[in-house]
Order: C-alpha cells, then structure tokens, then sequence
C-alpha cells in the first residue's frame, strides 16, 4: 500500500535534527525510503518545538549539535513536499473535541492537527488506540508491513 500523505508524530521528526529515536526495528535507511516514497510529509510546529528541547538535552558540543538542528529545520522549511502545521481555528475546534480523550497536551494538538491528513505516524499506545476519531494512527511496523519495505 501506498501512502500520499503522511503526518509524523514527533518521534518522527526527531530523524530530520540527527535525534535518535527508541523504536524497535527502526532503520534510518528504511525510513528514508518510507519518506521518499510519499507525496507529502506533515508535522506540527509543537514537535519541531519538542524536538529542539530534546536537542538541547543532549550532552556533548552543544554548538553542533545546535547546528545540526538548524541544518535540519532549514532542511525541512525549504522542501516542498514537507507541510510545517501551525495552529489553526480548525485544529483548535478538533482539540476541544479530542481533549475529552484523556491525551496529553501535545498529543492531542498533533492528533487535531492530523485530522487535515487522516493518517498519523506513532508510537504513541495512547494514539494508537483510538477509533473513529477522524484519524488512522499507525506505528512502525504497520507502515513497515503495509508499505512491503525491507532493510536490507
């Protein structure tokens, strides 16, 4: 199966600022396949956010690592098959919806956000588990099995 569009939860975006991720049988090399083979890529401005607290938590030469993350936003602010979500009024009016749901704060404006898409890429359990809410959350390993690609 083949994926248009994909919105990638922050653990996803993590990849694109040289972060790691703890994901069982993640492969950058796969996952660079998985982003070439879609139309167009979405994130939330909220994960680029979370995504540079994290970098700012890394250890070592913090100038590099600075560096490499603005290499890797300057990266994805200038490719056209990437969509930057900011906050909308219909992303607010879906979070008022979701926020019902338990999730977390974050969680739940990704989730909102998600909804112009329909298809979420996650680790999240909580994510995952939710039906009917306008949104297919899938993990890894779907997108992996349903896309049929192999590390080689």
């Amino acid at each position: 199966m083949k994926f248009r569009e994909l919105y990638l939860d922050t653990t996803y975006v993590m990849p694109f600022f040289y972060l790691g991720i703890d994901v069982k049988g993640f492969s950058r090399t796969v996952y660079k396949e998985v982003i070439k083979s879609v139309e167009r890529i979405h994130v939330s401005g909220i994960s680029i956010i979370e995504a540079k607290a994290k970098s700012l938590k890394i250890g070592g030469n913090q100038t590099a690592i600075n560096e490499k993350f603005n290499e890797g936003l300057s990266v994805l602010s200038a490719d056209e098959k990437v969509v930057i979500h900011g906050y909308s009024p219909m992303a607010d009016k879906n979070f008022n919806e979701f926020q019902p749901l338990g999730l977390g704060f974050f969680d739940a404006v990704i989730l909102a956000q998600s909804c112009t898409v329909g298809i979420l890429l996650t680790e999240d359990s909580r994510l995952l588990r939710l039906k009917d809410v306008g949104v297919k959350a899938i993990n890894w390993d779907t997108i992996i099995r349903e896309m049929r690609i192999r590390d080689n």
